[in-house]
């Protein structure tokens, strides 16, 4: 029994896994985020597991960044994301971190611990990420008032490259 229910864990280990690397993977072809373009539509949860769509925010700046708890890079960098833009608050910004295909009771833990001033949204079933092409975390993308798609940062924001980008955003 004991060596059944490790054959199947692992069975079932590697076969999330697979599938999680085929959807970031997907096809150039797919990605419908292009510069200067309108950005495309999505629809993540909130903690409440209420749906919330990009558009909800069509008026303000937007800087959506898609993380995953494992990544340490993206654990780490949110708090700095969090910084670095709240001079861009009273300015209208809104800032939208989406994790990418955790529980949200982990989600909820991280956020919380993190104590981030800015919302952390779900994207369970990686519909949003798929969308935007995201291949790595933590990918950023800088969207305008007018919904237009302005940039895409993969890796970590320096302040000078945020403040660079705010310019073509406000």
């Amino acid at each position: 029994m004991n060596v059944l229910g490790v054959r199947y864990t692992s069975f079932a280990t590697i076969l999330v896994m697979t599938v999680f690397a085929m959807v970031l993977g997907g096809c150039a072809k797919e990605q419908t985020w292009k510069a200067d373009t309108k950005a495309p539509e999505i629809s993540v949860l909130d903690m409440n597991d209420e749906t919330v769509k990009l558009s909800d925010f069509r008026g303000k700046p937007v800087v959506l960044r898609f993380w995953a708890t494992g990544c340490k890079a993206c654990v780490a960098g949110m708090p700095k994301l969090d910084s670095i833009s709240k001079g861009y608050r009273d300015k209208g910004l809104a800032v939208l971190a989406i994790n990418m295909g955790n529980p949200k009771a982990l989600v909820e833990v991280f956020a919380r611990g993190l104590k981030l001033s800015y919302p952390v949204f779900l994207d369970p079933a990686l519909i949003a990420a798929k969308k935007y092409g995201v291949k790595s975390v933590p990918t950023t993308f800088f969207i305008d008032r007018d919904g237009a798609a302005k940039k895409v940062v993969v890796g970590e924001i320096t302040q000078e490259l945020f403040d660079k980008t705010m310019i073509d955003l406000m």
